[in-house]
């Protein structure tokens, strides 16, 4: 996935689909804050969850969630 498709995201939560060190595919659900460049891994999405490495995702669609009670 390319940053100028990740941008349309920003601020939303997210499922997010990723390959991992191992090659398994997972899945997960991150609210997506922006999306940063660290020198030896190049374009990451910063999360709620962490980093995560742009070159390994997938794909990424939109959740919508409802507020809370």
């Amino acid at each position: 996935m390319l940053s100028s498709d990740a941008k349309k995201f920003v601020g939303q939560f997210v499922d997010i689909v990723l390959v991992d060190r191992s090659g398994k595919t997972q899945v997960r659900r991150a609210e997506l804050y922006d999306i940063g460049f660290l020198p030896l891994y190049g374009p990451c999405l910063i999360t709620d969850l962490g980093e995560l490495r742009l070159d390994r995702v997938i794909t990424m669609e939109s959740v919508p969630l409802e507020a809370a009670a």
